[in-house]
């Protein structure tokens, strides 16, 4: 997801091996049978591999608080050949004897000082509950609830401090998603609720049935609860919050209509604390789309990047410290929105939308660092196919040269780059990669054919990627003939290698 100049990484994984499951009386009621559990299975809590995935893809599928929550990512951050995970807001459960892995906890970027920002939701805890109905009878419950839906959060060295929200009420809303080096968090918070989501909470949730935080926590499923704004705050050297910054839609709405049908969202800050990021504008006849926008803590204005005429929906995903911001433009035809990503510098209002591997291949720019490199994925295979597969690329703003990574890596290397989410200032690159890898069960033991051999399957890796200064690119024609002709980078030599391959997720996670 993000890395410092000092080459620390972080990002997210999933799928956990050896899942641990609360030993309740719905699974030998009700998944005993489906799922093949043994009578010692169910008497221990104990489950081999094939139970396991049984247990885990049911209570993935149910939406009812009666029953255990499984979360989507942890997050883990690297530095040299130390990977560990960073736990943002998840706690160990004793009956489990680990964490509840309940909710999803995603690290977005890290700044040189090592202070990493994201979003974690609170961990589903499950809580005993009693009521007695009006025929005098007593009801003993078990319900998992959480006190709210997501929360910003800075780590620091494994400890972890919550962005609150500005709006608090039945939980509210953080989120944060990148930072830079000045220490400028870039996310949003909840500012109000819906009226309708206040009325429906007040009539629905004082039922004497199920606990307050677990109602609420079904109306989030329904609908949206919260109006947000983007929030830029600074932090200081700890990570404690020194200030923070409200911003606006990038258009007037009256009062006569929903400020809900709008969004305006952050995706990144610059060392001088401007965001970019993309929300609803007006364009030439006052229609509305989606379109980069730019937000300037100064005057606290939210503007329109671009002109908003030129495309018919826009996104900026990075800004560098020399207000060149990249992301992706949209033109809709053929009944679809078709990307290429852009180059926008504020200085000169310059925009540029950089050719690819093709004419009509579609592309997105994740980031930028101050060396002008820009990197991002764009569609390689020329087919037909309405779906095409993707490779990571990286483009030069200054000698307009554009590469395939995958061109800049050892021919018949066993990793294949599909995208590419930072770069820092030394060029090193945090990507995600595929490889084939044995294939495992849910418990991390290898699978085996009947003559004896492993498995295989395809996985989503994350790597660190490291410039070699007097590298040179490989010829790889005598190996495998390119879709495409190569290019180089002339001004600086960035033969790429792995310096490490950190930990994978699985490839229906991606």
């Amino acid at each position: 997801m993000g890395i410092n100049d000092s080459g620390t990484v972080v990002g997210i994984a999933s799928d956990k091996f050896n899942f641990q499951f609360y030993n309740e009386s719905y699974i030998e009621n009700s998944y005993k049978s489906a799922c093949g559990l043994s009578d010692s299975e169910v008497a221990s809590g104990s489950f081999d591999a094939s139970s396991t995935s049984c247990l885990m893809s049911v209570l993935s599928s149910l939406t009812s608080a009666s029953y255990q929550k499984l979360g989507t990512y942890k997050s883990f951050i690297s530095s040299g050949d130390d990977t560990t995970l960073a736990i943002l807001s998840d706690v160990v459960d004793g009956e489990l004897g680990d964490y509840t892995t309940s909710n999803t906890e995603i690290v977005y970027a890290i700044n040189s000082n090592d202070i990493a920002v994201g979003t974690t939701s609170a961990p589903f805890i499950p809580v005993d509950f009693s009521y007695t109905n009006s025929n005098n009878i007593k009801f003993d419950l078990k319900y998992w609830q959480r006190e709210y839906k997501t929360r910003a959060a800075v780590y620091l060295s494994g400890s972890v401090s919550l962005i609150e929200p500005t709006f608090s009420d039945y939980g509210g809303l953080t989120s944060a998603v990148d930072i830079s080096d000045s220490g400028y968090v870039a996310g949003y918070s909840s500012t109000s609720m819906f009226d309708s989501a206040l009325s429906a909470i007040e009539s629905d949730c004082i039922s004497e049935t199920e606990p307050l935080l677990v109602c609420v926590w079904g109306k989030q499923q329904a609908s949206a609860l919260y109006a947000t704004s983007p929030y830029i705050w600074q932090v200081d050297s700890s990570g404690n919050v020194l200030s923070s910054t409200e911003f606006g839609l990038g258009l007037t709405v009256d009062d006569s209509t929903s400020t809900s049908s709008y969004t305006a969202v952050i995706s990144a800050v610059n060392d001088e604390g401007i965001g970019v990021g993309y929300g609803h504008v007006y364009n030439s006849d006052e229609s509305v789309r989606i379109q980069p926008l730019v937000f300037v803590r100064s005057d606290k204005s939210t503007e329109s990047l671009i002109d908003n005429d030129l495309y018919d929906a826009g996104y900026a995903s990075d800004i560098n410290n020399s207000n060149v911001v990249v992301g992706k433009v949209q033109t809709y035809y053929d009944g679809t929105y078709n990307d290429e990503f852009f180059v926008y510098d504020m200085a000169t209002e310059e925009l540029q939308t950089p050719d690819t591997f093709y004419t009509s291949a579609e592309s997105s720019a994740n980031a930028i660092n101050d060396l002008g490199k820009v990197i991002g994925e764009a569609e390689y295979e020329v087919t037909t196919d309405t779906v095409r597969r993707k490779h990571g690329f990286i483009y030069d703003i200054n000698t307009k040269e554009f590469f395939d990574i995958n061109d800049l890596v050892e021919c018949n290397s066993e990793f294949e780059i599909v995208e590419m989410k930072d770069i820092n200032n030394s060029n090193q690159i945090a990507a995600t990669a595929l490889k084939t890898i044995d294939e495992r069960d849910s418990l991390g033991e290898v699978k085996y054919d009947t003559y004896g051999e492993p498995y295989k399957e395809q996985v989503t890796v994350s790597v660190l990627l490291t410039p070699i200064e007097s590298g040179e690119i490989e010829n790889c024609s005598d190996v495998n003939e390119d879709k495409y002709e190569r290019k180089g980078l002339s001004s600086t030599p960035i033969l790429l290698i792995f310096l490490s391959a950190l930990l994978y997720i699985r490839r229906r996670s991606i």
